[in-house]
């Protein structure tokens, strides 16, 4: 999968938007990862500061890399 699929996925949209206020603050209301380093990057804050279930979720997701 491309960084443009894995962004596009519903997956992926679903977690960026529910975690969006508590880990991702600092990325304002849209972000779209252009390459690797911005996806591991919200992957990342998302692992490091959500919950248990965020945890779970974006290893779904780093299985696709």
């Amino acid at each position: 999968m491309t960084i443009k699929d894995i962004a596009a996925s519903k997956e992926y949209r679903s977690v960026v938007e529910d975690y969006r206020d508590t880990c991702l603050w600092f990325a304002g209301n849209v972000f779209e990862p252009k390459d690797r380093m911005q996806l591991e990057q919200v992957l990342s804050s998302i692992e490091s500061y959500g919950d248990m279930a965020a945890y779970k979720r974006v290893g779904r997701i780093r299985k696709w890399l």
